[in-house]
């Protein structure tokens, strides 16, 4: 069943939905190369698709830290990579939701 609400929702505080989990990973990079470290245990309420997105923490973006992006995402887990030209350690941003059908 969908519920279509016609207002404008604000939140003062934090926002918390059992199909929501955020969080923060960090990771030593091979210079040069992709490196990958695993997100594991989540556990979104609902039954759909898990979608997931990462962003570095950098203040040298497209210089230093190439890309970031997400692979291998499942209803525990995906897998977060990160492009870096240096191994200085870098944490990564992630959000995952999961659709409620």
């Amino acid at each position: 069943m969908t519920t279509v609400m016609e207002h404008d929702y604000r939140i003062s505080g934090a926002l918390s939905a059992g199909n929501i989990a955020r969080g923060v990973v960090a990771i030593t990079p091979v210079s040069g190369a992709p490196t990958s470290a695993a997100v594991t245990g989540l556990s979104l309420a609902g039954t759909g698709t898990v979608r997931a997105w990462v962003t570095p923490m950098t203040t040298v973006p497209g210089t230093l830290v190439v890309e970031a992006s997400v692979a291998s995402v499942t209803t525990s887990s995906f897998t977060v990579w990160i492009f870096r030209n240096s191994t200085a350690t870098t944490s990564v941003q992630w959000l995952a939701i999961r659709d409620r059908t």
